[in-house]
């Protein structure tokens, strides 16, 4: 079973490379192709527009395939955009190829992104990942897990006579209000989580004259921020109302963005940028628990829906910044990014009202029977 989690984290962590690694070069990427940041917004847009086309149809694709052919197809699709990036093939083909990349999020690939900035090899990065990629494709393909291989299989399908044939959830329409404030939340949230570390360099090097790796580093600060946060998370759930952790998690993020909105100065932002990241680390995942407590029954769906939502956001406004910082002040995109976060405050209190009054007819109907 070790073996089995081990290989799952790695395939985990290399997914969260390859979104994270584009916006850690994205100044030096742009200055290459000779383009604006709409144009970077594009390219960030498109692979997470691949990441929700992967988590729309994973459930399918799994049933016809199994785990283990599947993630084979998704690291090979992964190191082939990878390639394709350290390539620097056509811009126009790279567009059409970045889809494939995959999803997730990812720490580790920022520092070597600093180290090769420095050295003026910042498109050798995507060699590595990609390198590392075909690592791990390697190893699904030989290693084998003893007694957990039947999870790795094709399901099977139910067809026989007599086999009972699960019926597809519906959400009562009750419960209606908390889906939608839930998915927008998670839209506009995904989304941020995506534009701000995505951005980060662009937006220091616009407001300091910081050197292009240090400013790569400002996207490891965030991601080892929350890293951490998510780390403590796993210490602090059991002890803290999850509702509570939320609000705080909420309120902390508003704070801090706003904060990083009206920084004076660099090292006050990348002090700003690392308690984002602790504060912002447990929000998807408390997310998910709150909705999904005030659905029982429908986790499955809930949750899918949620991360489908969360791709959604996370490959539209990563596309509207770019077009903000072209045309716009830097400050007008740092206010956009903190109007995202006061929208978010306010779809919680929202999930918190409508959860509190599915819980309580949940209550009501237990009492009477």
């Amino acid at each position: 079973m070790r073996k089995l989690v081990w290989m799952a984290c790695l395939a985990y962590l290399l997914a969260g490379f390859g979104h994270i690694i584009i916006g850690s070069v994205l100044e030096p990427m742009m200055d290459a192709y000779q383009l604006d940041y709409r144009d970077g917004g594009q390219l960030i847009m498109n692979q997470f527009l691949g990441f929700l086309v992967g988590v729309l149809f994973a459930p399918l694709v799994i049933k016809v395939l199994g785990r283990r052919l599947v993630l084979l197809l998704a690291l090979a699709l992964f190191a082939a955009s990878q390639l394709s990036l350290f390539l620097m093939l056509p811009w126009n083909v790279l567009l059409a190829i970045i889809p494939l990349g995959g999803a997730g999020l990812g720490l580790t690939e920022t520092v070597l992104s600093a180290l090769l900035i420095a050295n003026g090899n910042w498109n050798m990065v995507f060699l590595v990942v990609g390198a590392a990629v075909m690592v791990s494709f390697c190893l699904w393909l030989f290693l084998r897990f003893d007694e957990h291989e039947p999870l790795l299989t094709k399901e099977a399908v139910a067809g026989a006579d007599g086999d009972e044939r699960p019926l597809k959830a519906r959400y009562p329409k009750t419960s209606l209000p908390l889906v939608l404030f839930g998915s927008i939340f998670f839209f506009c949230y995904v989304g941020v989580e995506m534009t701000f570390p995505n951005y980060l360099p662009s937006i220091l090097a616009m407001t300091s004259d910081l050197s292009p790796s240090v400013l790569a580093l400002s996207i490891t600060v965030f991601w080892g921020a929350m890293t951490i946060g998510r780390m403590v998370m796993v210490f602090v759930v059991g002890k803290v109302n999850v509702a509570t952790l939320f609000l705080l998690a909420v309120f902390g993020q508003l704070a801090t963005l706003g904060l990083f909105a009206i920084s004076p100065h660099y090292i006050i932002s990348f002090i700003v940028i690392f308690f984002a990241g602790l504060l912002m680390g447990g929000i998807f995942s408390l997310g998910l628990l709150v909705v999904n407590e005030g659905l029982p029954g429908l986790e499955d769906r809930t949750t899918s829906l949620l991360i489908a939502m969360g791709g959604l956001g996370g490959a539209l406004l990563p596309r509207l910044t770019g077009s903000l910082l072209d045309h716009y002040s830097v400050q007008v995109t740092l206010l956009v990014i903190f109007a995202f976060a006061l929208v978010m405050t306010a779809l919680m209190f929202l999930i918190f009202h409508f959860r509190k009054r599915l819980l309580q007819k949940r209550e009501k109907v237990a009492v009477n029977g």
